[in-house]
């Protein structure tokens, strides 16, 4: 090799080595911003970064938040030999890892770390938890708890073996009695777990979240949810198929739901024939598939999101009661999945927002007979819907709005094409939107679902709607490749039905007007 070449390779080596040096720039960062950066990650490639340097040898230990999956994804469900040696190894993997992992943990807390609090604890077991590892699970957190753990997530799901229609046929995973030790929780979320209410006492819990959870304890009357009371700050409360054991004597599921401190709560799908709600300084309430029973509010004037979705049960709850009650209500969300027969009239003097989304698949084709009147609502800035558009809906705001209308179209119009009915419901469904508009984002499937036929436009009057901003969203729209033709017969029937319109885009793309 010649002297040029040498000096060549001399000078690739040293460039090749500066980069090393200048990528290498995460090693540069101060100790707290790598242990911020790590705190995102699970604890399984947190460790794997103890292998890039001495530095990171045993940076690792200094990481508040402690996240394990066993992550079986792809693991299949069916019940095979081959797959249960799969999950066999996979379970006793995890175990292990752990196992060894917190071992480490506490060996490099007492000789390098002087006190590290854990800020976050996130246990997730899908289908691997058995009931001879409740005493490891026991021991993991118990390691959490010594370690005044701030936030705890358990995802643990009942013992594969056992099976049964009733909750309590079910053998779930108890927490031990370290957990009441807790004291500096300030989030609890859990899911799939028994939980001993008895001395629930959590002086800084804000969050609480219990999913499929089971209370080991009998309660009287009334007082499914007196633990609450152990959580003078709780702020944030979610109940999904929460179950608790009765006592002989009771007979009737009345409960009662009492928190000085509650801003925000959710119920899903819970079975309380009536559920009295307690919570003078509750702002927001989410109410999914728990329609079919009462619910009384009264007592929660600070009210001001309210969100209820029928989860595709019947709607017999009393719209206008929780309305009614909610007199600071400036968020209403409505999510109907189920065909009805009823007249809802929305109004407030405080409402700002509402969203309606009617889901219903209406499989048969029967047209709706539900009814929706919003009046009485001078504040009204936002509107969206969502849905069919064979719907009587009314809506006479003072002010102008801002909204989105996501248009749902059957399968027969968009294989069949549009005919007559189509734009006749669709006319009539936008003259009963025929207010004031700002701006209004509109999706569709098709420019054909939007372009109304001359011989139409000669019979029918334009509903002349007061649009001022309009932009239009096409599912299948100029990725799927369109005309210049379909683009301007587009544009003509929107002027058409909107003739003050002063701005108009298509899928992004401004059109001009004039």
């Amino acid at each position: 090799m010649d002297n040029q070449g040498m000096n060549k390779m001399a000078k690739t080596t040293s460039s090749s080595s500066s980069m090393v040096e200048d990528d290498d720039r995460i090693s540069k960062l101060p100790d707290p911003l790598i242990i911020h950066i790590l705190s995102s990650l699970p604890t399984e490639q947190v460790v794997r970064t103890c292998i890039l340097s001495k530095r990171w040898n045993h940076i690792w230990y200094s990481v508040p938040t402690l996240f394990f999956s066993n992550n079986i994804t792809n693991i299949s469900t069916h019940r095979t030999a081959k797959n249960e040696v799969v999950r066999k190894q996979g379970r006793d993997k995890f175990y292990s890892c752990v196992e060894k992992y917190l071992e480490h943990r506490k060996k490099g807390m007492h000789s390098i770390v002087d006190s590290v609090i854990l800020t976050s604890f996130t246990l997730k077991m899908k289908g691997y938890y058995q009931t001879s590892k409740a005493e490891v699970l026991d021991k993991w957190l118990a390691f959490a708890v010594e370690n005044k753990v701030k936030e705890m997530y358990l995802w643990i799901d009942r013992d594969e073996a056992c099976d049964g229609e009733d909750m309590y046929d079910y053998v779930f995973y108890c927490l031990p009695k370290i957990i009441e030790s807790a004291r500096y929780l300030t989030d609890l979320e859990l899911n799939g777990v028994e939980l001993d209410t008895s001395n629930f006492d959590f002086p800084s819990l804000k969050a609480l979240s219990l999913v499929y959870v089971r209370s080991s304890c009998a309660v009287k009357n009334g007082e499914a949810f007196k633990f609450l009371l152990g959580c003078p700050s709780l702020e944030k409360l979610r109940l999904h198929k929460y179950y608790f054991k009765r006592v002989s004597s009771f007979t009737e599921d009345e409960v009662r739901l009492e928190s000085l401190s509650l801003k925000f709560l959710e119920l899903r799908d819970t079975r309380y024939r009536k559920l009295e709600v307690e919570a003078m300084n509750l702002e927001s309430l989410v109410l999914i598939g728990v329609t079919e029973y009462e619910i009384d509010i009264s007592a929660c004037k600070k009210i001001r999101n309210l969100s209820l979705d029928d989860n595709g049960r019947n709607f017999n709850l009393s719209l206008h009661d929780l309305i009614s009650s909610s007199p600071l209500l400036e968020n209403l969300t409505l999510n109907f999945c189920y065909n009805y027969n009823n007249h809802f009239k929305i109004s407030g003097q405080n409402l700002k927002s509402f969203i309606f989304k009617n889901c219903c698949l209406n499989k048969k084709r029967i047209k709706s007979k539900i009814k929706v009147t919003i009046e009485s609502t001078p504040k009204l800035e936002y509107f969206y819907y969502e849905g069919h558009i064979d719907l009587n809906m009314s809506i006479e705001p003072s002010n102008s709005l801002n909204g989105k209308i996501v248009l749902f179209e059957k399968d027969h119009h968009v294989y069949e094409g549009y005919d007559a009915v189509w734009f006749t419901d669709l006319l009539n469904f936008l003259l009963n939107l025929n207010c004031s508009w700002n701006t209004v984002i509109l999706h569709a499937k098709n420019f054909e679902s939007l372009t109304w036929p001359e011989k139409l436009k000669k019979v029918c009057r334009s509903p002349l709607l007061k649009w001022k901003h309009l932009k239009v969203n096409i599912e299948y729209g100029y990725a799927f490749g369109v005309s210049r033709k379909k683009i301007l017969a587009l544009k003509d029937s929107l002027l058409w039905i909107s003739p003050s319109l002063e701005t108009l885009s298509i899928d992004g793309r401004k059109i001009k007007i004039l």
